[in-house]
């Protein structure tokens, strides 16, 4: 199977949280200003979130649907595709409401969003997002196949390195899934020992239970602030 060269690049605190109170600690900003910076210098054609991400970088904007069920066209929809970068958003149930087919968001590059749903998402979105511009493309009949996802964003977008930023049910389904090759993981010098934050990877209770997972250590290097990057080949993807 051809796909994307995928990378998970995600900031956490020393418990592994992946968000909570300790992002506003001095040296988890610092981190974060360094995330950043890793993540533009891989020059990738893609970053991917999941739903609850999206959610958050949309204000949670709901979608306004047409009360009547639309009939579309079966299939993928292509709004754009030679984009200079994506945004793609993991959006199985149809929840984010999106304006256009551009993401902005001050510090990233504008970006042209491509939905991933599956076979059984509501018609009357995917109509919602055809009036929109916004693309998206089917893996899955009602869970999401990533590998059939990682095959279609290489094939019909060209997206050669796509980056996984989070949260952690998406992380850890792609992992799940054999979808990912690297990870690119920054630690910040700071916890705050919430009990209910969202850590690096986390199994939905949706998916099956899975044997572990191991990585080969690629790299260790200190960052400012006594932050640390950990980078990792996953030993048993497909």
């Amino acid at each position: 199977m051809k796909r994307p060269y995928v990378i998970c690049h995600i900031l956490s605190a020393l418990d592994g949280k992946i968000t909570g109170e300790f992002m506003g600690t001095q040296k988890a900003r610092v981190a974060g200003e360094e995330y950043a910076q890793i993540r533009e210098a891989f020059h990738a054609e893609a970053w991917l979130y999941g739903t609850v991400t999206t959610k958050e970088f949309t204000q949670y904007r709901k979608p306004e649907l047409d009360t009547v069920t639309k009939d579309v066209p079966d299939g993928d929809f292509i709004a754009e595709r030679s984009a200079d970068f994506y945004y793609i958003s993991v959006d199985t149930e149809g929840e984010i409401g999106w304006e256009s087919g551009t993401f902005r968001k001050a510090g990233r590059p504008d970006a042209h969003v491509i939905e991933i749903l599956t076979e059984q998402t509501n018609a009357a979105y995917k109509a919602y997002l055809r009036q929109r511009g916004v693309s998206y493309i089917l893996a899955g009949k009602a869970k999401l196949d990533c590998r059939v996802a990682a095959e279609k964003l290489y094939r019909l977008f060209e997206i050669e390195t796509l980056l996984i930023c989070g949260g952690g049910t998406i992380n850890w389904t792609f992992l799940q899934q054999g979808v990912m090759d690297e990870l690119s993981l920054l630690i910040a010098p700071a916890a705050d020992g919430a009990p209910d934050s969202v850590t690096v990877f986390e199994r939905s209770e949706f998916l099956p239970i899975s044997t572990p997972i191991e990585f080969q250590l690629k790299n260790v290097e200190r960052l400012k602030a006594n932050g640390i990057r950990l980078v990792y080949t996953v030993n048993n993807k497909e």
